[in-house]
């Protein structure tokens, strides 16, 4: 999550650099669709014995509601695809294992005081795959030692993330880009 902010923030500040506008943000078809997984996240926070069923509805939710949001703004053909793929990639190994993110024992051996059982502990939507996962390679394997970041993300998380950057970016530019392109046309 907080690389997918971080992803936020950099497209924000490399769209003013480039002298684009915030507001044109409010361009983005079906924005508030896109809002809707963070229900998601609080809910497993607050419900972390939610059985199965109801986990994997509330969690397919989430990602039907990612993937309407980039099909609505497919136009943004680059962020399009990372947002995409990412989405899919995370979506995949959380179906896989039960609806859980699996983290790599390796990984976890970073931390000498991190047990599996106080990950559970602290999220119950993820687990140390010490018998192994189902697409463990997308988990939550990649580990980030900058000190904001310190922990784990997954290929999709690093998708997501320059996804996000790419579209903000793209989309606080647009029209300061066809503005010049229109002056030429009219020279």
């Amino acid at each position: 999550m907080i690389l997918f902010i971080i992803g936020i923030l950099f497209g924000i500040i490399v769209g003013t650099i480039r002298r684009g506008s915030i507001f044109r943000l409010n361009s983005l078809r079906w924005l508030w669709i896109a809002i809707l997984p963070l229900v998601q996240v609080l809910l497993l926070k607050y419900y972390p014995t939610i059985p199965l069923l109801p986990k994997a509805a509330v969690t397919t939710f989430s990602y039907v509601c990612v993937m309407t949001f980039v099909v609505a703004n497919r136009k943004y053909k680059i962020p399009a695809v990372f947002l995409g793929l990412g989405t899919l990639c995370n979506y995949l190994v959380i179906a896989a294992n039960s609806f859980r993110m699996p983290i790599s024992v390796k990984a976890l051996s970073i931390y000498s005081t991190m047990t599996p059982e106080a990950v559970i502990a602290q999220r119950a939507d993820y687990f140390v795959a010490t018998d192994g996962a189902n697409f463990l390679f997308l988990g939550d394997v990649i580990y980030f030692p900058i000190k904001v970041l310190d922990g784990f993300m997954s290929v999709g998380d690093i998708l997501l993330a320059v996804g996000m950057f790419f579209l903000i970016v793209q989309v606080m530019g647009k029209n300061c880009f066809s503005s010049k392109k229109t002056s030429e046309k009219s020279n």
